[in-house]
């Protein structure tokens, strides 16, 4: 028992709780923070708070922030964190929060799609097949009532359904150039550079896309606050570093298992606190994106 015991690696353990857990929360932090500030400006102020916590953070530990990986951290962090995360604040204008977690849970499939260099060991396996093919089968099912409706209300919420698709594109694709190209020694440094990056450009979206001219800082709420503070804190500084960290220590194929626990915690708070509801073919839709995401990592990880 002491042995077994000993053997747990505490910081690693922490770190699965931490994207667990915490990612699957900040979907209703996200729809909260949406009552009172616009998407791309609320992303932005998300990212501002946690790439200067992280820039101090980094400054108490003597850690240098400046080095020749500055610019290419900064351009990938306001592509990641613009086109992977920033588009699903958005998205949650038009769809629950459960709904756009249980789409973010086609994640490890995605993965499958980008790691080019894996290709033929993935392909050589029937779950990654079975995985792909029930993945579109659960879209689909999710998608019925928006593609049999005509309204304007149907479509929009089909827009904002393949607009999370795309970013879990981006996001993988962001990932996996992280972990090829990341230094040692250098992730709180490089973090606070992406955050920052994807600040500046949610924030040059939000001049565009935002209704900035009917919006009040006044008239945020202290509710509101709350949210993008633990946006900042729990769901950047904390779970964005130790996604990090875990593709540092463990295989893509492990880490990504985060998503399928982070559906079922977005759905259930957003039954339970948010009111939000969920119809039977959706909860179908649920089950089979969630066998989709797992029989694709099981082929993932019998070739890690």
């Amino acid at each position: 028992m002491n042995n077994w015991f000993r053997s747990l690696d505490f910081k690693v353990i922490l770190a699965f709780a931490a994207v667990y857990i915490i990612w699957g929360t900040t979907y209703l932090a996200i729809k909260i923070g949406l009552e009172d500030f616009p998407p791309f400006l609320m992303a932005g102020f998300r990212y501002v708070v946690a790439g200067l916590l992280l820039a101090v953070i980094c400054v108490v530990r003597r850690q240098r922030l400046i080095d020749a990986t500055v610019w290419r951290n900064i351009l990938l962090g306001a592509v990641m964190l613009t086109l992977g995360q920033g588009v699903l604040f958005w998205a949650e204008l038009y769809l629950s929060s459960g709904l756009t977690a249980v789409l973010v849970s086609t994640l490890p499939i995605w993965y499958i799609v980008v790691d080019r260099k894996n290709w033929k060991g993935y392909f050589n396996s029937w779950l990654t097949f079975a995985g792909i093919a029930l993945g579109l089968a659960g879209i689909l099912l999710l998608f019925k009532d928006q593609l049999s409706g005509g309204s304007e209300d149907g479509t929009m919420k089909l827009i904002a359904s393949l607009t999370v698709l795309g970013s879990c594109l981006s996001w993988a694709v962001g990932s996996i150039y992280y972990k090829n190209h990341a230094q040692a020694g250098r992730l709180f440094p490089d973090v606070s550079w992406q955050l920052l990056g994807g600040a500046v450009a949610c924030l040059i979206v939000s001049v565009f896309a935002d209704p900035l001219a009917s919006f009040s800082f006044s008239q945020v709420s202290l509710r509101t606050w709350a949210a993008i503070s633990y946006l900042a804190v729990a769901g950047s500084v904390v779970a964005f570093t130790a996604s990090y960290y875990l593709l540092s220590v463990r295989p893509p194929a492990v880490v990504g298992t985060y998503a399928y626990v982070n559906p079922i915690i977005a759905v259930l708070l957003g039954v339970l606190v948010a009111n939000e509801h969920i119809s039977v073919s959706q909860v179908l839709g649920i089950a089979i994106i969630l066998v989709a995401a797992y029989l694709s990592n099981r082929a993932k990880l019998t070739k890690s």
